[in-house]
């Protein structure tokens, strides 16, 4: 990432930045990484995802790894124990996962991690937007969840 960018969020609190996450079409929630994260970047990510999970409510998110490279090695283990920390709250909000990513190195790395969590609700994996996009709304469907509706 550009160093003059914002950060993808806010260790103080403050909301993330919208170039990273998007909830416009809450309860569906898009991450997209531009690219590698710095280590501060990395965890400010992490902070904001947190701060989604601390709201309480169900979502199905959908993740875009198409820009990412492989991720280095401990920023997979701070994952790792982010989702150990978070395990409780995943569980509870997170009603599934559309992954697109195109590099069997980003594979690589996303099975690397997986292996080592205990996530449940349904991943999903795409090589297209649309593919991720549709599965997104089908899960959404089957947890009963529905898109805030646009207010124009």
């Amino acid at each position: 990432m550009d160093p003059d960018s914002p950060s993808p969020g806010s260790r103080d609190g403050s909301p993330p930045d919208s170039t990273l996450f998007d909830d416009s079409r809450w309860p569906l929630l898009v991450l997209r990484l531009p690219g590698n994260l710095s280590t501060p970047e990395h965890l400010a990510c992490l902070d904001a995802f947190a701060a989604y999970l601390q709201r309480g409510e169900r979502f199905v998110m959908l993740v875009d790894l198409s820009r990412v490279g492989m991720v280095p090695l401990d920023q997979r283990w701070r994952q790792v124990e982010w989702f150990e920390k978070h395990e409780r709250a995943l569980l509870k909000c997170v009603q599934g996962t559309a992954v697109l990513l195109t590099s069997p190195l980003v594979q690589l790395s996303l099975s690397a991690i997986l292996h080592f969590i205990r996530f449940y609700p349904p991943l999903a994996t795409f090589a297209d937007l649309a593919g991720a996009e549709a599965w997104a709304a089908r899960r959404m469907h089957e947890v009963g969840l529905t898109q805030l509706q646009d207010p124009r």
